[in-house]
């Protein structure tokens, strides 16, 4: 599976490897200055989420309180309070899952491609 992904990122970083005069520091520092902009996005998605989540968090400690005995109406109570300000429970990890194989593919490439140098 990871294939996929680290056939590319060897390529790319042995184009950024040539174009940079054989000097493999900078191919792979500009190299993982792309990757962290490609995935920019998601990570400001995950950090707005877990902002929201914080913001929300003193509410969520008081309806703990409120339903401490009833589990089922303690769940309720959240997922009212979760659409209510519009926050997805999930949307702080679904993008880390997104980052993750990019990230060890970025880590698989650069091991594959120092020990080709």
């Amino acid at each position: 599976m990871f294939d996929l992904i680290i056939n590319p990122f060897i390529t790319i970083l042995t184009l950024l490897y040539s174009i940079f005069g054989n000097n493999i520091v900078i191919a792979i520092a500009v190299f993982t200055i792309i990757i962290r902009l490609a995935t920019s996005p998601l990570m400001i998605k995950q950090q707005d989420s877990a902002k929201n989540m914080q913001e929300i968090q003193p509410k969520i400690k008081k309806l703990q309180e409120k339903y401490k005995n009833d589990r089922e109406k303690l769940s309720q109570a959240q997922m009212a309070l979760y659409k209510e300000h519009g926050v997805n429970p999930l949307g702080g990890c679904l993008p880390l899952f997104v980052q993750l194989p990019v990230m060890l593919g970025l880590y698989q490439a650069i091991i594959l491609a120092l020990a080709g140098t």
